[in-house]
Formats: C-alpha cells, structure tokens, sequence
C-alpha cells in the first residue's frame, strides 16, 4: 500500500506541475497582450489629439480653399489646406506632406519605449468644396499617430463642415 501512496502523489505532482507550467504560459501571452493594446490605445489617442488640433486650426480663421500641397510644409510641420492630397496617393503613403503635431508634455523618441511616443503625430487637412446646398464648407482631416513602437500606428479621419451664417439683421 505504501508504494501506491508514493506513485499516486507522483502523479498529483506531475499533473500540477503541467498546469502551472500551462499558467505561466497563459499569463505571459496575456502580458503580451495587454503591452499591445496599451501602445495602440496610445496611438489612437494621438492620432485623436492631432485630429482636434487640426479641426480647432480650421477654426482660427484658417479655412481656405487650400493650394496644391507638396513636399513638407514651409515652417516645417505648420499646418495646411491642401486640393491634392487624396488625389495623389504617393503623397499619403509617406505622409511628408502632412503637418506635424507637437503633443504636450510627450517625450518623443525613435527608440520608443514605455511613456515615450515613436514619434510626433501628423495630420492632412483636404479642402472637399462646397456642399449641395453650397451653404457648408467641407474639409476632409486625417490624422496618424504613433505608440512608443513603429508598430504601434492609428490612423483616424473626419469630415468637417463650416456652415454659413446669415445676419438676420441686415436687408
């Protein structure tokens, strides 16, 4: 009876040992995870700030019809209108042409890492015309922004409309 004792704990040891084993597993792949989706939380969040930025410059009396925009913006990263930018996809695939966006009291470090951003984010603003009641203005903005990885990259658009307004006081 004494050996069968022996054998079955054993066993019992043998069976917890490949459930702690299969734990440790899970919990690192789990922390792997979580690292990601924190770094791509961030991207969407700079990618979002860069985005508000650009809607509150258009509301700086900066709305415009734009020009043809190529190459970096002159200061560079000073923000634009441009007519081109969707109509020209090599101009978005390297996104030189878009304008930079200093986020405060971010650290921005190619080499990343935890707290430290890739890099800086970068929006386009596209000039779309007219509505169809020719009463709003319509502006396209994209906006990329980075993690503290290259990998770690979103890219978020909204389309932004300045409305005319009428003095209801005058004739």
């Amino acid at each position: 009876m004494d050996g069968f004792v022996l054998i079955a704990s054993l066993l019992i040891l043998v069976v917890l040992t490949i459930i702690a084993v299969a734990m440790f597993r899970s919990f690192g792949l789990q922390e792997l995870m979580a690292r990601n989706l924190r770094e791509k939380t961030r991207a969407l969040e700079a990618a979002n700030s860069a985005l508000s930025y650009a809607e509150w410059w258009l509301n700086q009396n900066n709305a415009g019809t734009g020009s043809n925009c190529s190459g970096a913006p002159s200061p560079t990263g000073a923000a634009r209108v441009c007519t081109n930018q969707l109509n020209n996809p090599s101009l978005l695939s390297n996104w030189t042409v878009g304008s930079t966006y200093t986020l405060p009291s971010a650290t921005v470090s190619s080499s990343g890492g935890v707290g430290t951003y890739y890099a800086s984010p970068k929006f386009y603003i596209q000039y779309l015309g007219l509505d169809a009641t020719k009463n709003s203005t319509i502006y396209l903005i994209t906006a990329m922004g980075y993690g503290g990885n290259e990998n770690a990259v979103a890219v978020v658009q909204s389309t932004y409309a300045f409305t005319a307004i009428k003095d209801l006081t005058g004739p």
